[in-house]
């Protein structure tokens, strides 16, 4: 199998049912554990971040630290990115892999209503393109609620499907469901990226050269392009000057301190990936420390990383404690069933 070759969609052999299955479960774990994680330092930069925990500090749960904008977060706490994942996800697996726009709705409106959700990060850019979607308002094409990146966050279920035709396409779920709460192209551009390498890493996609990693960039500027081109040209920026040979020892400058929007988060969280992907953990670790909006890169940096490793991978002291775990054991399930 070459760098970007993938098995036919919903067609995997028996002998790798059991490898998919758990990366898929690595998927949604790595997603919701690392968004937990990267909660303690949210709006801190990485300078402050690491003069608090260390250079290579928050490898475990941490509550909120103190300056930072989740100050009262508790260990193990499920954030905003991961309730909106969670709800696509099992709206998902309700409508046989479809995406119901209603179903979606009435879930995202009882977030709205929920307690754990107002204490869940939940930035006034991401409520306001829920509330468009529970309201029935278009949504907004410019200003910052239109590329916030909570559009790409929240894709990390809708990149486990098998992508067979009974099922419907990852990548198109992921950007239909971006224009239900933002109306700039970029957000589904960079939604559509994010569940096309999960799905690529759930097949089997592997990134262990340059050439391979190469190859990878070019495959998500094609897919970017046929979303929006000025996505794509942020996407194709992604820190080309990073060694993506060697495994990285520490953050480059051009990864930390990142702002919400979908043009910096997502190529950012992907280099983060990219550089630091020998290891699962050491990738999650350092978007966690990254700075500024810490829990959402850290849950697309833990998705791709999950998807690429497996759930094997993940350390068992966060999959063990994270909160809400049988309902987030009951969606990897209910995802598998796809694959079975």
């Amino acid at each position: 199998m070459t760098a970007l070759e993938n098995p036919a969609p919903g067609k995997a052999a028996p002998s790798n049912v059991s490898a998919i299955h758990d990366r898929v479960k690595g998927t949604i774990f790595g997603a919701v554990c690392a968004n937990s994680l990267g909660g303690s330092g949210l709006g801190l930069n990485h300078k402050d971040i690491s003069a608090t925990v260390g250079l290579s500090g928050l490898r475990d749960y941490t509550p909120g630290l103190s300056r930072s904008l989740m100050p009262d977060h508790k260990a193990g706490q499920l954030l905003a990115d991961a309730y909106q994942g969670l709800a696509l996800g099992e709206s998902l697996v309700q409508n046989n892999g479809q995406l119901n726009s209603a179903d979606l709705s009435r879930r995202f409106e009882l977030l709205l209503t929920a307690e754990t959700f107002a204490n869940a990060s939940a930035g006034v850019n991401t409520i306001a393109g829920m509330r468009n979607l529970v309201d029935g308002v278009e949504p907004q094409e410019d200003g910052p609620e239109s590329l916030n990146a909570s559009a790409a966050s929240r894709v990390f279920a809708a990149g486990c499907l098998p992508g067979a035709p009974t099922t419907g396409e990852p990548i198109e779920i992921a950007a239909k469901q971006a224009g239900l709460t933002q109306g700039d192209k970029r957000a589904a551009a960079s939604a559509a990226v994010v569940a096309d390498s999960i799905s690529f890493f759930i097949h089997g996609g592997r990134l262990d050269t340059k050439e391979q990693v190469q190859a990878y960039v070019a495959r998500q500027v094609e897919i970017a392009n046929r979303f929006d081109s000025r996505f794509a040209e942020a996407w194709d920026d992604v820190a080309p000057d990073l060694d993506y040979e060697n495994p990285a020892e520490s953050l480059p400058y051009s990864l930390v301190n990142v702002e919400s929007t979908v043009t910096e988060l997502v190529p950012t969280a992907v280099g983060i990936f990219l550089i630091f992907r020998h290891s699962a953990e050491e990738a999650i670790c350092a978007a966690a420390r990254s700075g500024g909006d810490t829990d959402t890169v850290s849950a697309i940096v833990g998705a791709l990383a999950g998807a690429y490793h497996g759930y094997d991978a993940l350390p068992a002291r966060w999959t063990g404690s994270i909160d809400e775990k049988e309902r987030i054991q009951k969606l990897c399930a209910d995802l598998n069933k796809f694959w079975s």
